[in-house]
């Protein structure tokens, strides 16, 4: 299994670098955190322009035809920079979803509008029950004449209130088994939907969003009508590998600027890099996450390869939420008081590291998901 990246890749990476270096400060990181929709206008616009919200989508979509290792190479410079935006939410969770499960008709209509940066999207998928298991889902859908009727209240749906569409999962009648789980394509401008503010420690833009007798259509289904958990299933496992990805950029980024801030900082004379404890931590997170990012691409190779990676993105999973969690800890311990102040960039890293750790299934079921491969329990 060949890990290094390709000279397109190579091209790739550092071209969102310099792209991203100079259009995605930490001065926009901020003046998005608080506002409604969290969408840089126009940097959207110049994304869209460079083909990125169709890298992963085949050309007959209008979009690059890249892999998932593209995708990945991408979206850990997109971490390494904060890109505030529903980028992910488009293009990795509702966008290689209905590529993935969506029916011709669904494809059609969306992939293209992806691709073009035209329609933005958003998953609804989690409730009060906070487990990704069919039973957890109470949102449901009665048949009416013409189509279905949407009831229920979806919880943590980021970027709603900038979403054209929402991909939303109901039942149609609760046994607790899986096969009744269905997902519709529910376009956010029809009437009975609503929007509440949630806050959050990433200061992103996050809501419950209510359906109170939407009227949804028969051709919004994506995938199978009472089919849709295993379409889940694959969602979990792609957004959560892909998250591990733009959380390795994410540390990688913190670990930059510790090394620089430390080579900078005099204290008895001398820079504090020089002393050894401080070297061992500057190594301790290099280590960490050199071991991420390498479970990281290594279960998305087996992916690409058609293979079974539950295992790997466990193992990345739980590498990649303590290399980004342990990394910013340390690096907040080497630069001292100037950490914790609002004003210094740092925080803005440590905190979206505490928000990575809730997203999708917890580390915890992960490990005891990794033990259980491993014959551990």
């Amino acid at each position: 299994m060949d890990l290094g990246f390709t000279e397109t890749q190579e091209i790739l990476k550092r071209t969102a670098r310099e792209f991203l270096t100079k259009e995605c400060p930490t001065s926009l990181v901020r003046d998005m955190e608080g506002t409604d929709t969290g969408l840089p206008e126009d940097l959207w616009s110049q994304m869209s322009a460079m083909g990125w919200m169709g890298l992963p989508f085949s050309a007959q979509y209008g979009g690059g035809g890249g892999s998932l290792t593209d995708l990945a190479v991408l979206l850990e410079e997109m971490g390494r920079f904060l890109v505030p935006g529903p980028f992910f939410n488009t293009v990795v969770e509702a966008g290689l979803l209905v590529n993935e499960a969506g029916p011709p008709n669904i494809r059609e209509t969306y992939i293209p509008r992806f691709a073009s940066g035209a329609v933005i999207a958003t998953c609804a998928l989690r409730e009060t029950d906070p487990r990704f298991v069919p039973e957890a889902v109470n949102c449901h859908v009665d048949t009416v004449e013409g189509g279905y009727c949407l009831n229920g209240t979806k919880l943590f749906v980021e970027h709603a209130s900038a979403a054209n569409s929402l991909l939303v999962s109901a039942v149609g009648r609760k046994d607790n088994n899986a096969a009744q789980v269905t997902l519709f394509m529910v376009p956010s401008s029809l009437t009975g939907i609503s929007l509440t503010p949630m806050e959050n420690l990433a200061r992103e833009p996050l809501f419950e969003v209510n359906f109170e007798n939407v009227e949804i259509s028969v051709d919004s289904i994506v995938g199978k009508l009472d089919n849709g958990w295993p379409s889940i299933q694959k969602y979990l496992n792609l957004s959560t590998i892909m998250n591990c990805a733009r959380s390795v950029g994410g540390a990688q980024s913190v670990l930059d600027r510790t090394v620089e801030y430390v080579k900078g900082r005099v204290q008895f004379g001398r820079p504090i890099g020089s002393f050894q404890s401080v070297q061992h931590d500057c190594a301790d997170m290099v280590n960490a996450i050199d071991a991420a990012r390498l479970a990281t691409y290594q279960a998305i190779a087996r992916l690409e390869d058609g293979e079974d990676a539950e295992r790997e993105i466990s193992l990345a999973r739980i590498l990649t939420d303590y290399s980004y969690k342990w990394t910013t800890l340390t690096a907040q311990q080497l630069h001292g008081g100037v950490a914790f102040m609002e004003e210094y960039d740092l925080q803005l890293w440590t905190r979206r590291a505490r928000v990575s750790e809730l997203k999708y299934e917890s580390a915890s079921v992960h490990r005891e998901r990794y033990a259980n491969a491993m014959g551990l329990m």
